[in-house]
């Protein structure tokens, strides 16, 4: 832990300091603070980066369909400065999933999509109902997109809490329902926050999908997914 300032080639972190951990570097800086609020334990990270190429994926067991493998040994394997869980993309076969630039897969869904494109910026695709999953990805691809996770729901457009639609299934909605949770969202150019929140244990109940969102909102992203929580949230 630090008092000292970040650096000014930088934007100023969407968290006050002082912080638990960071990671400060010529060309990337991510601060880390915990909290413990009204029974629930979370992080917040934010990340600021000077290329996309340096948000990468990594596969469970280097396999686009490996075996399953903890996400902290995957990070150790992968050198991470920081590493999250992501999309449960593994243990299905829908979506249209690209990772680190590479198409693995283009099958219809009724999820949401997270978009990372060539420039590291952040959209999220809802309407899935008349959707050309071949026609999707080779779009995708042509359009050098880096990243996709197919999870959802969506957290935030354009600044904004979104209505969840009522159709969406992947997860429950209901806003009363409490649960570890992982999340990301985008601030500005190449500046990202990562929210990981702990549940189903006494010392932390979990949270809502609209805390996180309120959340999210407050620290400044304007575009967020929910990614996959549960016994997945690390």
């Amino acid at each position: 832990p630090t008092d000292d300032p970040v650096s000014s080639a930088f934007a100023a972190p969407c968290i006050d300091a002082p912080y638990d951990y960071e990671y400060l570097a010529d060309d990337k800086q991510i601060v880390i603070r915990r909290f413990d609020d009204a029974g629930v334990q979370y992080l917040v990270a934010d990340v600021q980066l000077t290329d996309v190429h340096q948000l990468q994926t990594a596969l469970s067991s280097g396999k686009a369909f490996g075996a399953l493998e903890p996400a902290s040994a995957m990070a150790e394997r992968a050198g991470a400065v920081l590493a999250i869980n992501a999309d449960d993309y593994a243990l299905h076969k829908y979506g249209t999933i690209i990772r680190n630039g590479e198409l693995l897969r283009a099958h219809d869904t009724t999820r949401n999509m997270l978009i990372v494109d060539e420039n590291g910026d952040f959209s999220v695709r809802t309407d899935r109902a008349n959707e050309d999953p071949a026609a999707l990805g080779a779009s995708l691809t042509a359009a050098n997109t880096w990243q996709t996770f197919e999870f959802g729901p969506e957290l935030i457009r354009n600044g904004q809490i979104v209505d969840f639609n009522p159709a969406f299934d992947v997860i429950s909605t209901n806003p009363q329902r409490r649960d570890p949770r992982t999340a990301i969202g985008q601030i500005g150019k190449l500046h990202y926050v990562i929210v990981v929140a702990d549940g189903r244990s006494e010392s932390s109940h979990g949270m809502t999908l609209p805390e996180m969102q309120r959340l999210m909102q407050d620290l400044g992203a304007q575009t967020a997914m929910n990614l996959d929580g549960g016994g997945s949230s690390e």
